[in-house]
């Protein structure tokens, strides 16, 4: 056959004797009819070259953070596993979509640590995986996805969707304990409005007016594997606006003064950037900062650990013990729906109502 500009041999099974020709013709009609609706049959692909031409092609598709997430999730697991299988695109099957979530859940970390990784964490190469069989489907390389009825073992982690948070008093011991320093004006800002740690990085004073006291999220600083930046926010209703309240105007107010005094002692070797939280030199810090001077923080002053993303949820418990209700929360907070809200606080808010219930007790004692 002569085929896309090359010849391709392809064996009819009938052996060259008399009287075979025409089964041998009509065995050629079956082959051709065959290639026409699976033409990757033809030309085997080894799934890690297919992944790396999928990841160029998804590049421009997606925007930066996403595709860092694919990125990694190909190049670190992906691409490695299969390439050692020696598995071509045309011959994966489901049990081998379903090998692969099993490895990783029995032994897909790469930290150096033993286990395997969680659910979520799975699920995430599953969204990769699909996306490249099925791109492979509609460049007819392949007539099905081998990952539509894959299942992701139970023996995976599962992650528990649930939120740590400090209670008001927590709050204002770790605002005393880091009075003075960056970090206390970061996590003063977090606690008052729930900033994810990319919105809080991201900042910029243009997106500060003083005359009309608002503040607008709409700027991230992300960390993956690399840094992204961008002039959007997780999701469309994580692009919101804040009154300006009087105590964070008031720290805002004080950090900008003290970058004119930076600026102007450092002059021409002053980093211009537009952003909030910076070195004295106008250097931005990395994404990471808070996330690392938090941990030292609560190990000096003695204080409960949590993560750098639990100050959110402090704040969303604050909000709640102060009578706001769940609408207005996610919000406050930028989620999508409220169904994020609800799942992610409403162990919050029973700790909330059983402390209440304690007052209760003895009610009707004689």
């Amino acid at each position: 056959m002569y085929l896309n500009g090359k010849y391709r041999w392809r064996s009819t099974g009938i052996k060259a004797v008399r009287g075979n020709k025409r089964k041998a013709e009509e065995r050629m009609k079956e082959i051709l009819a065959e290639y026409d609706s699976n033409p990757g049959m033809f030309e085997k692909i080894p799934l890690s070259d297919y992944v790396c031409k999928w990841l160029k092609t998804v590049k421009n598709q997606v925007d930066a953070v996403t595709y860092t997430g694919y990125k990694q999730y190909a190049e670190k697991h992906i691409i490695p596993y299969f390439k050692d299988l020696g598995l071509n695109l045309q011959d994966v099957k489901l049990s081998d979509i379903e090998g692969y979530y099993s490895y990783k859940a029995l032994s897909g970390r790469l930290d150096g640590k033993s286990g395997g990784l969680s659910y979520s964490s799975i699920k995430k190469h599953s969204v990769v995986l699909n996306q490249v069989f099925t791109e492979a489907v509609r460049n007819r390389l392949i007539q099905r996805n081998p990952c539509e009825l894959a299942k992701i073992p139970k023996t995976a982690a599962k992650s528990e969707n649930t939120a740590s948070f400090y209670t008001t008093e927590q709050c204002e011991k770790l605002l005393e304990a880091t009075e003075g320093t960056i970090l206390h004006d970061m996590i003063y800002l977090t606690f008052m409005y729930g900033f994810r740690r990319s919105e809080l990085m991201g900042l910029k004073w243009d997106a500060i007016d003083f005359d009309n006291n608002t503040l607008r999220v709409s700027h991230t600083v992300v960390l993956n594997s690399e840094i992204v930046k961008k002039d959007s926010t997780k999701t469309k209703s994580s692009n919101r606006v804040y009154p300006l309240i009087p105590e964070t105007r008031a720290i805002l107010l004080r950090l900008k003064q003290q970058q004119a005094e930076y600026r102007e002692f450092f002059g021409n070797t002053y980093h211009e950037t537009g952003y909030v939280f910076v070195h004295e030199d106008g250097r931005e810090y990395y994404p990471s900062y808070p996330t690392h001077e938090l941990s030292k923080a609560l190990k000096k002053h003695n204080l409960p650990h949590i993560r750098y993303h639990d100050l959110r949820h402090s704040c969303a418990s604050m909000l709640l013990l102060r009578g706001w209700n769940m609408k207005d929360i996610s919000e406050w907070l930028g989620h999508s729906n409220i169904g994020i809200t609800m799942d992610l606080y409403t162990h919050i808010d029973m700790a909330h109502k059983q402390d209440l219930g304690k007052s209760l007790n003895g009610l009707f004692d004689k």
